[in-house]
């Protein structure tokens, strides 16, 4: 037996419903609309939820959201059972997390059973073992709406974020300047006192400089994101084999200056991150890396931050590189 969470704003609906999930031996909550969903789903931590998307207050699809956006809900699948069966629906429904989409002129086997494939395939997704449930959380209608307010704030954080990386390629001319304008844009959203963009068939290295930092702390950044170029790369480019060049506020590129920015000594590199840039077919074709003299400069909301950043960044900079080899060609 299983506990199912429904919602539906139509009581008609939700009887037919518990009463199909019933007789297959499944104990059922039911809530009116997609508050009541979210509720009762983190207070009692059911099996599997079947929503409908048109319901007051928040729709299906926005309680679809928040319940696998947060990793207490999120592994608990979720049924959307709805009138609706334009292709965008469903589109939007994946979008939301949705596990199974199904239309109101379901048959009870066809119910039954897409609940019994997605408890299956929960459990299977676990290895075999039973889900190891939270604690229980009573939340007020203003504690979900709260959690909507903050889901919208983010998703619209996310999208401005990979708007501004895309946007990239209309407005920058050439390799250089789709670097510098990246790296420019990468400091709007998160804070560094180096950064760097190396490519490897270039055997360039593009440094911005967030924050004046010591001649040590430059050094060691640029070593290190060679080695990190070198790792993800599989082959040894050594900082020395790298060319080196500063791109400056406004996005242009000048060769590396003998004096650049100082900062005091003691300032040392003290957190370093460096991720791939996978282009096309999933070549590495560089590194994107950061520094700081801050110890875990980088918290989770820039680490998130450059998880949005790193895909759209490497297709913009490969697309520039190859749009640079056939001019050239």
């Amino acid at each position: 037996m299983a506990r199912i969470v429904i919602a539906d704003d139509s009581p008609t609906l939700r009887r037919i419903v518990s009463s199909v999930l019933i007789k297959e031996g499944h104990e059922v909550v039911a809530a009116e609309d997609g508050i009541g969903a979210v509720q009762a789903v983190f207070q009692h931590q059911p099996d599997a939820v079947v929503l409908d998307v048109q319901m007051p207050r928040v729709s299906g699809f926005i309680a679809a959201r928040l319940l696998k956006d947060d990793w207490q809900t999120a592994d608990i699948p979720v049924v959307m059972l709805t009138s609706l069966d334009a292709a965008s629906d469903r589109y939007w429904a994946g979008q939301a997390g949705v596990d199974r989409y199904l239309t109101k002129d379901f048959e009870a086997p066809e119910l039954a059973g897409t609940i019994d494939e997605v408890l299956m395939s929960a459990m299977a997704a676990r290895g075999g073992r039973p889900r190891l449930a939270p604690d229980t959380l009573e939340l007020s209608e203003e504690d979900v709406l709260s959690r909507v307010c903050d889901l919208l704030d983010r998703k619209l954080f996310e999208s401005s974020v990979a708007q501004s990386v895309t946007a990239i390629a209309a407005t920058a001319s050439g390799l250089e300047g789709t670097v510098a304008a990246l790296l420019g844009v990468l400091q709007r959203f998160v804070g560094y006192d180096l950064a760097a963009v190396l490519l490897g068939a270039e055997r360039q290295a593009y440094v911005a400089v967030g924050k004046p930092t010591a001649p040590s702390h430059y050094q060691e950044f640029l070593e290190k994101s060679a080695d990190g170029l070198s790792s993800y790369a599989g082959e040894g480019i050594p900082a020395s084999m790298m060319s080196m060049r500063v791109a400056q506020a406004g996005g242009s590129i000048v060769d590396d200056p003998d004096d650049l920015p100082g900062g005091p000594e003691q300032e040392r590199m003290a957190t370093f991150l460096s991720m791939p840039l996978r282009g096309h077919g999933g070549t590495v074709v560089g590194v994107l890396a950061l520094s700081s003299a801050v110890k875990n400069a980088f918290g989770e909301t820039a680490l998130s931050t450059l998880k949005l950043i790193e895909g759209p960044a490497a297709i913009v900079i490969d697309n520039a590189r190859l749009a640079g080899a056939r001019a050239g060609a």
